[in-house]
């Protein structure tokens, strides 16, 4: 069977997709709020425990597959202990939580690697923009349906469904030897001493994660609040999600070998910020739709810079430095999430804006004296 890391990569994204973004709601049905903030910490704490491990053990063995392999069965295994405990599953967050960080460490670790050495990075995105697609018209009529049709009962199919698409994706992985030294924790928190370009580039992509990450949440709870029903609630996520792709296509493919690239970034993140005040106008759909044209054209375009100024000589190193700086601000996401719990979602998403310009602003410090060649 032909090797193919983009379908590969895809075939995971989709059979996630009709779980994943239920996780947080499940364990929140079936518990409280705290106890889905407790998921997402523990997760985050153990994604970056997984990276560790296998910097460690990339050493020894230095296939990609190892890792990609290991990772897609141990989500899996969380999907089918999802479906085991049923109702019960937030009564046991010391299990599921661990198990869903580790999955997410090992298998990210070897996508890194096989990504790390696409030739055409940014062209693999776009691409992956273009499946995405497929996956964002699919996703919503499956999950939805299903529990429209089997209720709670529902989760636990699409649990089972979910599993059998990673299994399927296991088997168009492409294996690429790990070229790197033995990981030193101390090595791979110096990088961002030794390398002041990746440092700022990196500093700049963990806070657009971290709001992301965030945003993420709030912005479902933001649609569904303008949807008078689920037909209408999955009709304006198709609008939403046809808006990234032209960006993608239209904007992204023809501005960013013509317009600099933080000039890019920080124009996007201007339009995001100024489109905040129409959630508090009652107008969140104007938002929303800003945010699905605009998020393509900042996060994509820092984190390919990011890619391009990593030293492959320590490539272990900067994946492991990559995830202690996206996983703290994921974790800070978690915590500040329990604080905007608080809040309606309107103030929680006026209140993460400014973050996005404050994050434009360092990657625009960084490299408006200088245009690094995106790949692609």
């Amino acid at each position: 069977m032909k090797k193919n890391f983009l379908l590969a990569s895809w075939l995971f994204g989709l059979g996630n997709s009709f779980s994943a973004p239920l996780l947080g709601l499940y364990i929140y049905i079936n518990s409280s709020v705290i106890y889905t903030i407790d998921f997402l910490l523990v997760s985050s704490v153990f994604i970056l425990t997984g990276y560790i491990v296998v910097g460690y053990l990339s050493s020894v063995w230095k296939r990609s597959t190892t890792y990609y392999v290991t990772g897609a069965a141990l989500y899996i295994v969380f999907y089918l202990t999802l479906f085991a405990l049923g109702r019960s599953a937030p009564e046991h967050l010391a299990l599921i939580g661990p198990l869903y960080g580790i999955a997410q460490g090992f298998y990210w670790s070897g996508w890194d690697v096989v990504f790390y050495n696409t030739p055409k990075k940014l062209n693999f995105f776009n691409k992956s923009s273009y499946l995405g697609f497929i996956t964002g018209l699919v996703s919503p009529g499956v999950y939805g349906g299903v529990l429209s049709v089997l209720h709670n009962s529902g989760y636990g199919v699409l649990f089972l469904l979910t599993a059998v698409l990673l299994l399927f994706s296991m088997a168009f992985v492409e294996d690429i030897p790990i070229d790197s030294v033995r990981l030193s924790l101390r090595n791979a928190i110096k990088v961002l001493d030794d390398n002041r370009a990746y440092k700022e580039t990196m500093v700049a992509l963990a806070v657009i994660s971290g709001v992301n990450y965030v945003m993420g949440s709030l912005n479902v709870v933001l649609l569904y609040s303008v949807s008078k029903s689920y037909f209408d609630f999955t009709l304006l996520n198709y609008v939403l999600t046809s808006a990234s792709i032209l960006s993608v296509y239209v904007l992204r493919d023809r501005l960013v070998n013509k317009v600099k690239h933080y000039k890019l970034v920080l124009t996007s993140s201007v339009a995001l910020v100024l489109s905040g005040p129409s959630v508090l106008l009652g107008a969140p759909i104007i938002y929303l739709l800003v945010f699905s044209v605009t998020s393509p054209l900042i996060y994509p375009v820092i984190d390919v810079v990011n890619w391009n100024n990593m030293d492959r000589r320590f490539l272990m190193d900067y994946l492991v430095n990559r995830q202690i700086l996206l996983n703290t601000g994921r974790i800070l996401s978690s915590l500040s999430e329990a604080f905007i719990t608080g809040l309606s979602p309107n103030e929680g998403v006026i209140s993460l804006l400014p973050l996005v310009l404050i994050a434009s602003l360092i990657f625009a410090k960084a490299n408006s004296k200088k245009q690094v060649a995106l790949e692609g």
